[in-house]
Protein backbone atom coordinates (compact mmCIF):
# COMPACT_ATOMS: atom_id res chain seq x y z
CA UNK A 1 0.00 0.00 0.00
CA UNK A 2 1.36 3.38 -1.02
CA UNK A 3 0.65 6.53 0.94
CA UNK A 4 -1.01 8.94 0.87
CA UNK A 5 -4.49 7.51 0.31
CA UNK A 6 -7.01 10.01 -1.08
CA UNK A 7 -10.46 9.54 0.44
CA UNK A 8 -13.72 11.46 0.01
CA UNK A 9 -17.14 11.36 1.60
CA UNK A 10 -19.28 12.77 -1.19
CA UNK A 11 -22.95 13.02 -2.07
CA UNK A 12 -25.14 15.39 -4.02
CA UNK A 13 -27.72 16.40 -1.43
CA UNK A 14 -26.97 18.39 1.70
CA UNK A 15 -27.95 16.91 5.04
CA UNK A 16 -26.65 13.37 4.54
CA UNK A 17 -23.67 14.09 6.80
CA UNK A 18 -20.65 14.14 4.50
CA UNK A 19 -18.82 16.97 6.32
CA UNK A 20 -19.61 15.54 9.74
CA UNK A 21 -18.45 12.06 8.72
CA UNK A 22 -15.29 13.45 7.12
CA UNK A 23 -14.47 15.27 10.35
CA UNK A 24 -15.32 12.35 12.62
CA UNK A 25 -13.28 9.80 10.68
CA UNK A 26 -10.30 12.12 10.13
CA UNK A 27 -10.21 13.13 13.80
CA UNK A 28 -10.60 9.54 15.04
CA UNK A 29 -7.75 8.32 12.85
CA UNK A 30 -5.52 11.21 13.92
CA UNK A 31 -6.24 11.58 17.63
CA UNK A 32 -7.16 8.01 18.55
CA UNK A 33 -5.28 5.84 16.03
CA UNK A 34 -2.23 8.11 15.67
CA UNK A 35 -2.40 8.29 11.86
CA UNK A 36 -1.06 11.23 9.90
CA UNK A 37 -4.00 13.08 8.37
CA UNK A 38 -4.57 16.01 6.03
CA UNK A 39 -8.03 17.44 5.28
CA UNK A 40 -8.94 19.36 2.14
CA UNK A 41 -12.07 21.49 2.46
CA UNK A 42 -13.12 21.95 -1.14
CA UNK A 43 -16.86 22.42 -0.76
CA UNK A 44 -17.34 25.78 -2.49
CA UNK A 45 -20.82 26.30 -1.07
CA UNK A 46 -20.04 26.37 2.65
CA UNK A 47 -16.52 25.16 3.65
CA UNK A 48 -17.94 23.30 6.65
CA UNK A 49 -14.64 21.92 7.95
CA UNK A 50 -13.09 25.39 8.04
CA UNK A 51 -16.14 26.55 10.03
CA UNK A 52 -15.82 23.54 12.37
CA UNK A 53 -12.17 24.40 12.99
CA UNK A 54 -12.99 28.06 13.76
CA UNK A 55 -15.77 27.00 16.16
CA UNK A 56 -13.53 24.43 17.86
CA UNK A 57 -10.83 27.04 18.36
CA UNK A 58 -13.36 29.40 19.98
CA UNK A 59 -14.75 26.66 22.25
CA UNK A 60 -11.27 25.74 23.48
CA UNK A 61 -10.44 29.39 24.10
CA UNK A 62 -13.66 30.12 26.01
CA UNK A 63 -14.29 26.82 27.84
CA UNK A 64 -11.73 26.03 30.60
CA UNK A 65 -12.62 22.32 30.61
CA UNK A 66 -12.00 21.96 26.88
CA UNK A 67 -8.85 24.06 27.15
CA UNK A 68 -7.49 21.68 29.80
CA UNK A 69 -8.28 18.69 27.61
CA UNK A 70 -6.53 20.27 24.65
CA UNK A 71 -3.49 21.31 26.69
CA UNK A 72 -3.25 17.86 28.28
CA UNK A 73 -3.42 16.17 24.89
CA UNK A 74 -0.41 18.23 23.76
CA UNK A 75 -0.98 17.38 20.11
CA UNK A 76 -1.17 19.96 17.37
CA UNK A 77 -4.35 19.70 15.27
CA UNK A 78 -4.12 18.18 11.83
CA UNK A 79 -4.06 20.67 8.93
CA UNK A 80 -7.22 21.65 7.08
CA UNK A 81 -6.67 23.36 3.73
CA UNK A 82 -9.37 25.50 2.12
CA UNK A 83 -9.40 25.31 -1.66
CA UNK A 84 -11.59 25.16 -4.72
CA UNK A 85 -12.45 21.82 -6.36
CA UNK A 86 -10.37 22.81 -9.38
CA UNK A 87 -7.18 23.27 -7.38
CA UNK A 88 -7.69 20.69 -4.62
CA UNK A 89 -5.94 17.68 -6.18
CA UNK A 90 -2.83 19.57 -7.28
CA UNK A 91 -2.65 21.39 -3.94
CA UNK A 92 -2.93 18.12 -2.02
CA UNK A 93 -0.23 16.54 -4.16
CA UNK A 94 2.09 19.51 -3.55
CA UNK A 95 1.55 19.32 0.21
CA UNK A 96 2.06 15.56 0.35
CA UNK A 97 5.12 15.55 -1.91
CA UNK A 98 7.50 15.12 1.00
CA UNK A 99 9.61 12.31 2.53
CA UNK A 100 7.05 11.64 5.29
CA UNK A 101 3.62 12.31 3.76
CA UNK A 102 0.27 11.94 5.56
CA UNK A 103 -1.24 8.49 5.42
CA UNK A 104 -4.72 9.75 4.63
CA UNK A 105 -5.94 12.84 2.78
CA UNK A 106 -9.65 13.50 3.25
CA UNK A 107 -11.55 15.64 0.77
CA UNK A 108 -14.84 17.25 1.75
CA UNK A 109 -16.58 17.52 -1.62
CA UNK A 110 -20.01 18.49 -2.90
CA UNK A 111 -21.01 15.50 -5.02
CA UNK A 112 -22.68 17.26 -7.93
CA UNK A 113 -22.27 15.69 -11.36
CA UNK A 114 -22.92 19.01 -13.12
CA UNK A 115 -19.56 20.64 -12.42
CA UNK A 116 -16.53 19.46 -14.39
CA UNK A 117 -14.00 20.42 -11.70
CA UNK A 118 -15.91 18.51 -9.02
CA UNK A 119 -16.34 15.44 -11.23
CA UNK A 120 -12.62 15.45 -12.06
CA UNK A 121 -11.73 15.78 -8.36
CA UNK A 122 -14.04 12.94 -7.32
CA UNK A 123 -12.58 10.73 -10.06
CA UNK A 124 -9.11 11.41 -8.60
CA UNK A 125 -9.90 9.74 -5.27
CA UNK A 126 -8.61 6.32 -4.25
CA UNK A 127 -11.80 5.57 -2.31
CA UNK A 128 -15.26 7.10 -2.27
CA UNK A 129 -17.77 6.77 0.55
CA UNK A 130 -21.29 7.97 -0.19
CA UNK A 131 -23.43 8.84 2.86
CA UNK A 132 -27.02 7.68 2.54
CA UNK A 133 -29.93 8.22 4.95
CA UNK A 134 -33.45 6.74 5.11
CA UNK A 135 -34.93 10.12 4.18
CA UNK A 136 -36.49 9.69 0.72
CA UNK A 137 -34.75 12.63 -0.95
CA UNK A 138 -31.33 11.72 0.47
CA UNK A 139 -31.81 8.07 -0.44
CA UNK A 140 -32.68 8.72 -4.08
CA UNK A 141 -29.95 11.34 -4.48
CA UNK A 142 -27.25 9.13 -2.96
CA UNK A 143 -28.17 6.11 -5.09
CA UNK A 144 -28.24 8.27 -8.22
CA UNK A 145 -24.84 9.77 -7.46
CA UNK A 146 -23.31 6.41 -6.52
CA UNK A 147 -24.63 4.83 -9.72
CA UNK A 148 -23.13 7.64 -11.81
CA UNK A 149 -19.80 7.35 -10.00
CA UNK A 150 -19.77 3.56 -10.39
CA UNK A 151 -20.44 3.69 -14.12
CA UNK A 152 -18.01 6.52 -14.91
CA UNK A 153 -15.24 6.10 -12.34
CA UNK A 154 -15.05 2.42 -11.44
CA UNK A 155 -16.19 0.50 -14.50
CA UNK A 156 -14.31 2.61 -17.04
CA UNK A 157 -10.77 1.62 -17.94
CA UNK A 158 -7.93 3.50 -16.30
CA UNK A 159 -10.02 4.89 -13.44
CA UNK A 160 -8.10 5.82 -10.28
CA UNK A 161 -10.97 4.98 -7.92
CA UNK A 162 -10.34 1.56 -6.35
CA UNK A 163 -13.59 1.27 -4.44
CA UNK A 164 -16.83 3.02 -3.61
CA UNK A 165 -19.27 2.21 -0.81
CA UNK A 166 -22.56 3.49 0.56
CA UNK A 167 -22.43 4.51 4.24
CA UNK A 168 -25.72 4.39 6.12
CA UNK A 169 -26.12 7.41 8.39
CA UNK A 170 -28.87 8.78 10.67
CA UNK A 171 -30.68 5.44 10.80
CA UNK A 172 -33.40 4.70 13.35
CA UNK A 173 -33.61 1.15 14.76
CA UNK A 174 -36.84 0.38 12.84
CA UNK A 175 -35.05 0.91 9.51
CA UNK A 176 -31.94 -1.22 10.16
CA UNK A 177 -33.41 -4.60 9.31
CA UNK A 178 -35.93 -3.50 6.72
CA UNK A 179 -35.25 -0.45 4.59
CA UNK A 180 -31.45 -0.72 4.77
CA UNK A 181 -31.45 -4.34 3.66
CA UNK A 182 -33.88 -3.69 0.81
CA UNK A 183 -31.86 -0.74 -0.49
CA UNK A 184 -28.57 -2.64 -0.09
CA UNK A 185 -29.89 -5.49 -2.21
CA UNK A 186 -31.06 -3.06 -4.88
CA UNK A 187 -27.72 -1.24 -4.83
CA UNK A 188 -25.91 -4.53 -5.39
CA UNK A 189 -27.87 -5.02 -8.61
CA UNK A 190 -26.24 -1.76 -9.76
CA UNK A 191 -22.81 -2.99 -8.68
CA UNK A 192 -22.74 -0.73 -5.61
CA UNK A 193 -21.58 -2.14 -2.26
CA UNK A 194 -22.57 -0.89 1.19
CA UNK A 195 -20.54 -0.88 4.38
CA UNK A 196 -21.74 -3.19 7.15
CA UNK A 197 -21.58 -0.41 9.76
CA UNK A 198 -24.84 1.49 10.18
CA UNK A 199 -24.63 4.80 12.04
CA UNK A 200 -27.60 5.72 14.24
CA UNK A 201 -29.65 8.90 14.24
CA UNK A 202 -28.16 10.72 17.23
CA UNK A 203 -27.54 14.28 18.36
CA UNK A 204 -24.09 13.24 19.58
CA UNK A 205 -22.73 13.33 16.01
CA UNK A 206 -22.92 17.12 15.96
CA UNK A 207 -21.96 17.64 19.61
CA UNK A 208 -19.05 20.10 19.40
CA UNK A 209 -18.97 21.62 22.87
CA UNK A 210 -20.06 24.90 24.41
CA UNK A 211 -18.45 27.96 25.88
CA UNK A 212 -18.97 26.61 29.40
CA UNK A 213 -19.56 23.33 31.17
CA UNK A 214 -17.82 19.98 31.20
CA UNK A 215 -19.91 18.15 28.62
CA UNK A 216 -18.27 15.73 26.24
CA UNK A 217 -17.27 16.66 22.70
CA UNK A 218 -17.85 14.25 19.82
CA UNK A 219 -17.28 16.16 16.58
CA UNK A 220 -14.09 18.19 16.87
CA UNK A 221 -11.09 19.00 14.70
CA UNK A 222 -9.03 19.75 17.84
CA UNK A 223 -9.90 16.88 20.17
CA UNK A 224 -10.68 13.16 20.01
CA UNK A 225 -14.31 12.14 20.56
CA UNK A 226 -15.23 11.74 24.21
CA UNK A 227 -15.02 8.07 25.20
CA UNK A 228 -18.41 8.23 26.89
CA UNK A 229 -20.02 9.27 23.62
CA UNK A 230 -18.31 6.58 21.53
CA UNK A 231 -20.55 3.92 23.05
CA UNK A 232 -23.15 2.76 20.47
CA UNK A 233 -22.04 5.48 18.05
CA UNK A 234 -20.68 3.07 15.43
CA UNK A 235 -17.69 5.35 14.80
CA UNK A 236 -14.94 2.90 15.88
CA UNK A 237 -16.57 0.17 13.79
CA UNK A 238 -16.84 2.51 10.80
CA UNK A 239 -13.16 3.43 11.00
CA UNK A 240 -12.20 -0.24 11.39
CA UNK A 241 -14.16 -1.14 8.28
CA UNK A 242 -12.73 1.71 6.22
CA UNK A 243 -9.16 0.87 7.25
CA UNK A 244 -9.72 -2.81 6.49
CA UNK A 245 -10.92 -1.97 2.98
CA UNK A 246 -8.00 0.35 2.30
CA UNK A 247 -5.28 -1.88 3.75
CA UNK A 248 -6.56 -4.98 1.96
CA UNK A 249 -5.46 -3.57 -1.39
Amino acid sequence: MQYPIFVAFATQKGGAGKSTLTTLVASYLYYVRGKKVLAMDCDPRQHSMIEYRANDKLMIKENPALKRRFTHAAKAPYPIEQCTPGEAFQKAQAITDCPNPPEYVFFDITGTVNDRDIVMLISSMDYLFVPITPETGDLKSSISFAHYAHETMLVSNGARVKGMYLVWNKVQPKDRNNLCQIVNRYALTLGIESLDTILPLSVKFTKDGGESGNGGVFRSTYLPPDRRLLCNSGLPELVDEIEQIITSE
